[in-house]
């Protein structure tokens, strides 16, 4: 749990072509006024919201980052943002991203040229495609358990765009064929060698939804990166991989913002 008096947390929307972005921002308790910080955007996986960021954002608010965790339009039936699953799209997240990270740059607390990137699941490749549209945006990225397996997945699911149906369930959530044209369509891989700052990939053992070879080959695919493998570690970090992974993200940032 974080320690109530080392951070401050503030509500902080998004409202852009008649859709709003719920989100948080995160600062240390003793920032002082008019000095900007690097910053850290989080992303959330596949169906979840920006509650599955937190522990990340207090510890490294903690640590001196101003942090900001948000909900993806559609990415979550829980999630406080507009929009509905069966719109969601990969293309559809990573405007909202990049929405959030334009709003981002005009706080004045946010010291745009050290923003940084930490991804989970769905929220780790939709940063990928974003760092590989538009490289600067990100001094340097973290992407836990990313999942670059998707369009791999969906070309044995479904052999041509033809087979996708109007509406389909994806871990429980039903989204809509807009969602698998698109994945069909990604192969994430391409956008990496655009991208030529650091990234750290987090990566469990056994991870049964994504297999870690994944996170191999985009270690070699991406200009400088390094893969860390959490023991223990399943898709969703928890208990002690969790830890270790928030002290791996801690000193990866701090290292890269000095």
């Amino acid at each position: 749990m974080p320690a109530s008096n080392a951070y401050l947390s503030q509500e902080l929307c998004v409202t852009i072509d008649n859709r709003t972005i719920y989100g948080q921002l995160f600062t240390p308790n003793d920032a002082t006024g008019g000095k900007s910080l690097p910053t850290v955007v989080c992303a959330h996986g596949f169906g979840a919201n920006y509650l599955s960021c937190l522990p990340f954002a207090w510890d490294l608010a903690e640590h001196g980052f101003a942090v900001y965790c948000f909900d993806f339009c559609g990415g979550g039936y829980a999630a406080r943002s507009q929009g509905n699953p069966l719109d969601m799209t990969l293309l559809t997240e990573q405007d909202d991203l990049a929405d959030v990270c334009d709003m981002l740059r005009e706080q004045s607390i946010v010291d745009s040229d050290r923003l940084c990137f930490l991804g989970e699941g769905q929220g780790a490749l939709v940063g990928t495609l974003l760092a590989g549209a538009e490289p600067e945006t990100f001094r340097a990225m973290a992407l836990l358990h990313p999942t670059y397996n998707l369009h791999d997945s969906f070309r044995k699911l479904f052999p041509t765009k033809k087979n996708i149906p109007p509406s389909f369930r994806q871990l429980g959530m039903r989204v809509g064929r807009a969602y698998g044209e698109c994945v069909w369509d990604i192969n994430p891989y391409t956008y990496m060698s655009a991208y030529h700052n650091e990234v750290l990939l987090l990566h469990g053992d056994e991870d049964v939804t994504v297999p870690i070879d994944y996170a191999r080959r985009a270690s070699t695919t991406f200009p400088h990166a390094s893969v860390r493998v959490i023991h223990g570690g399943k898709h969703a970090f928890k208990g002690d991989a969790q830890r270790v992974c928030i002290n791996e993200v801690n000193r990866f940032f701090s290292e890269q913002v000095r």
